[in-house]
């Protein structure tokens, strides 16, 4: 009777050990999806993409995929203004008011993105002879209109973008060409005064289609004729922003308002886990502002609700990174642990998770590192019983059983 115990005993053992069929691993579930969100324009991010994906690596998740972060939408008033320009040249006014109070609308809220001083000043002069209807037949000394008395405002904006600007007679209708004339003239006469723009240091901030500009704290334009000017503002990290400045005083502050961040958004995050067929998505992403900080945060895959989030300090350094994805780590694996304890419960009823909606076709997904090699017991004891302690366990009450067996069958004997 011992003997076939002991027997049985060692082959249970073997059969335990025996190496497990193919594609047996490729079947678990991973806990945990790593993914890097990468922002646009930000070639800067590579050392804390590293950092991240070798932290992951230690803990043995799955490959870092890398996930762009969707660009702001391109602006649409440079094609804008390039029809808009064509129909008044062409004298179809009507069209030509259409597209260029597209334009006009969108630098409104964009502070002139996409177009330089020159293309400014060339919106509101060809919106001013579309508004007027200046033709080559209209007469200078012809008396106003209502239309020709509001094409003068637009008239002064175009001024107050380009002041110095002469307009050649052969190209533009003779009613054009005088009342811009006129507006350059009041706008050489009018006061000066001093705009400055208040911000972080990392903004970047731009006049009527000039050069962006960075200086710490904010840029401060001086000699600045009274009159509709344009702010634009970009920073990594940030949605751009930009504003109309009806500039009327000798001094006036401008503090740049709070932005929306650009952001891996946790619905995404899910989608991009369940798709690997994780639980949850470890999210690493650069965060924009004053020194380039690193979020970690924890999405729960099947609703899409953040779990958890560690900020990470500008210039991480690697054990910041490591602490925070071991932390993040540890936390998927208490609330998996405390949701199969409740399912298991007596009486529990089964509950089926939520499934978020999954948001617009995902691309192929980029790995940024290969999954990590299993630890051979030669190699590193410790580490290889840490990923082989269920095997340990099931092997020492296998043990244990034979021994209390053989010991009780001794007895009876």
């Amino acid at each position: 009777m011992i003997r076939w115990t002991l027997r049985a005993t060692l082959a249970f053992v073997v059969t335990l050990q025996a190496p497990a069929p193919a594609g047996a691993a490729a079947a678990e579930t991973p806990l945990v999806h790593p993914i890097f969100a990468h922002l646009p324009d930000a070639p800067e991010d590579a050392a804390a993409r590293q950092a991240f994906a070798a932290a992951a690596g230690r803990y043995q998740l799955h490959p870092v995929e890398v996930v762009d972060v969707p660009a702001p939408p391109a602006p649409r008033a440079p094609d804008a203004l390039h029809l808009g320009i064509l129909h008044a040249q062409q004298l179809a006014f009507a069209d030509a008011l259409r597209e260029l109070d597209l334009a006009t609308a969108e630098i409104g809220t964009s502070g002139g993105a996409g177009l330089s001083t020159a293309e400014l000043g060339d919106l509101y002069l060809f919106r001013a002879m579309a508004t007027a209807h200046a033709d080559w037949n209209a007469q200078v000394a012809a008396p106003s209109t209502d239309e020709r008395t509001r094409a003068y405002a637009d008239y002064l904006r175009a001024a107050t973008m380009t002041p110095d600007r002469k307009l050649n007679p052969h190209d533009l209708p003779p009613q054009v060409v005088a009342d811009f004339q006129r507006a350059v003239d009041e706008i050489h006469q009018r006061a000066r005064g001093t705009l400055a723009v208040r911000g972080s240091a990392d903004a970047q901030i731009a006049l009527d289609g000039g050069p962006l500009m960075t200086v710490k704290g904010g840029v401060t334009f001086r000699d600045l004729a009274f009159g509709e000017h344009l702010i634009r503002v970009e920073e990594l990290g940030y949605a751009p922003w930009g504003t109309t400045v009806p500039f009327g005083q000798p001094s006036l502050d401008i503090e740049i308002p709070a932005r929306r961040p650009l952001a891996l958004d946790d619905a995404t995050a899910a989608a991009h886990a369940r798709r690997m067929g994780a639980r949850f998505a470890l999210v690493a992403q650069p965060k924009g502002g004053p020194g380039t900080a690193v979020e970690v945060r924890l999405v729960d895959a099947s609703t899409g609700v953040l779990r958890d989030a560690a900020l990470i300090s500008a210039s991480p350094e690697r054990g910041q990174i490591d602490a925070a994805v071991m932390r993040l780590d540890e936390e998927a694996r208490r609330v998996t642990l405390e949701q199969q304890t409740a399912a298991n419960a007596p009486g529990a009823p089964a509950v089926v998770p939520p499934v978020a909606a999954a948001p617009s076709q995902l691309g192929p997904p980029l790995l940024l590192s290969q999954p990590p090699a299993k630890v051979r017991f030669s190699d590193d004891p410790p580490a290889w019983a840490r990923d082989h302690w269920p095997l340990l366990t099931a092997i020492g009450a296998v043990a244990l059983t034979a021994i209390v067996l053989g010991a009780t069958v001794s007895g009876d004997r």
